[in-house]
């Protein structure tokens, strides 16, 4: 009975992150795609029931829950600025709503922290992928007219998603969890690598320039983080810090001109539009510097971004930075809450490297350089009913709850 329970929860813990990630419900909902927003009732009352459940799995072991809880303080301030934030909004309706959603979403984030292991974790998360990437190949080869896009961009992969950059999108990050467990884990090593190859080949299929890049640089990271952290640290913090700012500086350029080099070649650019927005936006950001419009009110429909929207000419749904859409929300308080949590995490994780060369530690460093790396181009920062950000949340718990286990012991 207890396995069976086990199982269970398991399932449904893969389960919810299905819906975080993306589902076949929404294709079939909204004819393919075709119809632009469909009824969001469904999964509306999905993400309320994900909540339920996290709280409710989470007050069944509220002693453990409450000690992972207070492993990182930055999130949790975090996430009250967000709240607080309805008291200067846009639209404090919809910060409030969104700030639920968002707490909800940090709760399954801390029920898998207190939970599973780190390592358990990224074999659920392997599960989800799988099933996710058997599926889009079920679209693509069955039915195309949901799998394949036929407007723009024709011929491009999407699968089960709404657009062909989210199926990019996701499976960097799936990638980058399937190579870390064939580098890591010798059971059915395999069948991760096979999971490697195929999350390429869908960022192929998908034609996200930005994808391909970033499936790169992730692949790349593992290999360096697991030679360069064993020099001495004269030689690996200059070095750390020389690769990543000339990284960072790279990708950043090659955004800038990605018309320019894409185009030269025939190639559409997946870019296209980034280099009118981030000036508009940073406008905006001008203006309310300090505090930022409010957690989730700038991009609803407000006079403010109407005035992007003019200024660009296309639909913008959002910065296509995560970190300007922080300073947009919650304005350069945000920004600095989150900064330094996220320093301080990473200067650690870099420092028990040193001092307990576990995987946990090297999944945080890989899945540090993901965050970083796709929201210069996209948003997943702070975001509700978000797969990046419930993975961001758990891991820096995990990594917490181990690094104590491993003192301990």
């Amino acid at each position: 009975m207890r396995k069976f329970l086990i199982s269970a929860e398991q399932i449904l813990a893969v389960t919810c992150l299905m819906l975080y990630s993306g589902t076949p419900l929404d294709a079939f909902l909204t004819d393919g795609f075709t119809v632009k927003e469909g009824d969001r009732t469904i999964f509306r009352l999905l993400y309320t029931f994900t909540y339920i459940i996290s709280l409710s799995l989470i007050t069944l072991r509220w002693k453990k829950v409450t000690y992972v809880f207070s492993r990182d303080k930055f999130i949790w301030i975090l996430l009250g600025v967000c709240a607080f934030s309805s008291f200067w909004s846009l639209d404090p309706d919809t910060t409030i709503r969104r700030v639920v959603g968002l707490t909800g979403t940090m709760l399954f984030g801390l029920y898998l922290a207190s939970r599973y292991t780190l390592k358990q974790q990224l074999k659920i998360y392997a599960y989800m992928f799988g099933i996710s990437a058997i599926m889009c190949l079920l679209f693509v080869l069955l039915v195309p007219k949901y799998g394949i896009v036929s407007s723009i961009h024709i011929g491009a992969w999407r699968g089960i998603y709404a657009q062909k950059n989210i199926l990019g999108k996701r499976f960097v990050l799936g990638g980058a969890i399937f190579l870390f467990l064939a580098m890591t884990n010798r059971e059915n090593r395999w069948v991760s690598w096979l999971g490697y190859i195929t999350s390429g080949l869908l960022i192929l299929f998908s034609q996200s320039a930005t994808s391909v890049v970033n499936f790169l640089i992730i692949t790349g990271s593992y290999l360096i983080y697991s030679r360069i952290l064993n020099l001495k640290y004269k030689v690996m913090i200059p070095v750390v810090t020389l690769l990543s700012t000339v990284g960072i500086a790279f990708y950043t350029w090659f955004v800038s001109q990605s018309d320019q080099i894409l185009g030269s070649v025939g190639k559409d650019t997946t870019l296209t539009g980034r280099s009118e927005l981030w000036p508009a936006v940073l406008e905006m950001i001008a203006k309310k510097p300090w505090l930022g419009y409010g957690y989730g009110a700038f991009w609803d429909d407000s006079v403010e971004s109407s005035i992007v929207i003019q200024t660009v000419q296309w639909n913008a749904p959002n910065a296509h930075n995560g970190f300007l859409d922080l300073w947009l929300a919650l304005g350069l308080l945000g920004v600095l809450v989150f900064l330094i949590g996220f320093v301080i995490n990473l200067l650690r994780a870099l420092y028990l490297m040193r001092w307990n060369q576990t995987s946990e530690n090297l999944w945080l460093l890989i899945y540090f350089t993901y965050m970083i790396f796709s929201n210069l181009t996209e948003t997943t920062l702070l975001e509700q009913n978000s797969l990046e950000w419930i993975l961001y949340v758990s891991a820096i718990l995990s990594s917490k709850l181990s690094t104590r286990a491993n003192s301990n012991s």
